[in-house]
């Protein structure tokens, strides 16, 4: 018989309307049948996945899955930093259980959304070092932020997005919910001035709608903004949607779900291992960062590559 093994859920009970909290329960009987002992930890308060992670790095845990949304799992992902603000994820190993609102982390790690088949592939999976961006930033208050980042961090229209969605209802889920977001946002963006370099060369000068630093491929409720991103590569994948109106930026976003918009005009690609943005213009340049909205421009963002290992199919 097989030897029992140790597991640690992280739950915020909040994620995906509540839809995670009734979900736990099934998840710990489908892990107790793979012969997993489970300890469930609840988050209370914003930022509390962060801190309990960050305790069960410096206990020992081996395995940590979270379950939530791709907001909870970048919270979560805080905790692998130290006081000091450096990487310290030791011997602990990450598993996501997607239960929240967006799901687009998961279409990148393939990851299963049903207790059953998550407590199998958590059984099945195999441990692989993921990238991880660390991002330097101004925070609301212009103060100086750091923060690690999962998915993707972009600038321009995809702040104002976050700011509506996460101020809004979202009983309508997260493909809806962001799509209506984004288009409440395209009639009150107006485009920034930016410029940009890419390991140190300049990548984008001027006006633009948005601009995308992509370690997953998926954002905004299923767009697929970077196809060729590769969370296990060691490089981002940055997309610029250059100086668009309205109805330019409304006609590309059916294009983004698809991934057709890479080639198209005004869009620019690049890979990179470090990215410089700061604004040129009076205009204030709000960041996305894996659903969040932590501050805006000026910033740095570095690929921290296999930082820390994740479950994924074997």
């Amino acid at each position: 018989m097989s030897e029992r093994k140790s597991i640690d859920v992280v739950v915020n009970p909040r994620a995906g309307a509540g839809r995670a909290s009734k979900l736990v329960g099934d998840l710990v009987r489908e892990l107790a049948k793979s012969r997993f002992d489970v300890e469930v930890h609840r988050t209370e308060r914003p930022g509390h996945a962060g801190v309990i992670v960050r305790d069960l790095v410096k206990s020992g845990a081996k395995t940590i899955a979270v379950m939530g949304g791709d907001g909870s799992f970048h919270e979560a992902v805080q905790g692998l930093l130290d006081e000091d603000g450096a990487l310290d994820a030791r011997d602990a190993t990450l598993a996501f259980v997607p239960a929240g609102t967006g799901g687009d982390l998961k279409k990148t790690l393939g990851v299963p959304d049903q207790p059953a088949e998550i407590a199998r592939f958590i059984a099945e999976a195999t441990p692989r070092p993921m990238d991880l961006g660390m991002l330097e930033h101004r925070t609301h208050d212009d103060r100086p932020g750091r923060r690690l980042f999962v998915n993707i961090a972009s600038f321009g229209v995809g702040g104002l997005v976050d700011k509506l969605v996460n101020e809004g209802p979202k009983w309508l889920g997260g493909r809806v919910t962001f799509f209506v977001g984004t288009l409440r946002a395209s009639l009150l963006y107006k485009n920034v001035r930016v410029k940009v370099t890419t390991d140190g060369e300049l990548f984008y000068d001027g006006p633009m709608y948005a601009i995308s630093v992509a370690n997953g491929r998926y954002f905004g409720g299923g767009m697929l903004i970077a196809p060729d991103a590769n969370p296990f590569d060691g490089h981002f994948d940055v997309v610029a949607l250059g100086d668009m109106n309205r109805v330019q930026s409304t006609l590309l976003a059916s294009k983004i779900y698809s991934g057709a918009h890479i080639g198209q005009p005004m869009v620019t690609h690049r890979r990179a291992r470090t990215v410089h943005a700061v604004t040129t213009g009076v205009e204030e340049c709000l960041l996305d960062v894996d659903g969040e909205a932590p501050g805006r421009l000026e910033s740095t963002f570095t690929v921290l590559a296999g930082a820390v290992p994740v479950l994924v199919r074997a």
